[in-house]
């Protein structure tokens, strides 16, 4: 990536920029990430105040938004993890940035790890998931492949 991105929380006046990363979404990241506009329509619940126990986080390429990451159950020892980055940005890193960025929250914050779910054929998600230390240990009740990051 020539220069970083802005990585940093959700603010309220974020709202047209959450909806246009979410327009920009390829077949792919609709299909394995914002399923029936799920993701979409909780990361929206930040602007009518709505979203509880829940920490987002955005990559920002001017007024663009070109990567987002999340933790949801924060209040619990092990934290659920999302993330999601723009075509238009894959294969320079911010993956990993953004992945770094929410774990490194976790960590500072006394959690014992990170758990997600991928779809099987989630092949890129799950390259970078495995880069980033997670580990998986087997399959969720909905099929998709568990994955978890422990920390010592």
């Amino acid at each position: 990536m020539a220069d970083p991105l802005e990585i940093r929380r959700f603010r309220p006046d974020d709202r047209e920029r959450v909806n246009g990363f979410f327009d920009s979404l390829g077949f792919d990241a609709r299909m394995f990430f914002n399923r029936l506009d799920g993701n979409r329509q909780n990361a929206l619940r930040y602007f009518d105040g709505t979203l509880e126990n829940t920490i987002q986080w955005m990559a920002c390429d001017g007024d663009t938004m070109a990567g987002y990451v999340f933790l949801w159950d924060v209040d619990s020892s092990v934290v659920w993890f999302g993330i999601a980055v723009a075509d238009a940005y894959q294969h320079r890193g911010l993956g990993w940035q953004l992945a770094q960025t929410a774990i490194s929250w976790a960590k500072e914050n006394g959690k014992g790890g990170v758990l997600l779910t991928t779809h099987a054929a989630n092949f890129k998600a799950q390259a970078l998931y495995e880069k980033c230390g997670f580990r998986r240990i087997g399959t969720a009740f909905d099929g998709e492949w568990l994955y978890l990051l422990r920390f010592s």
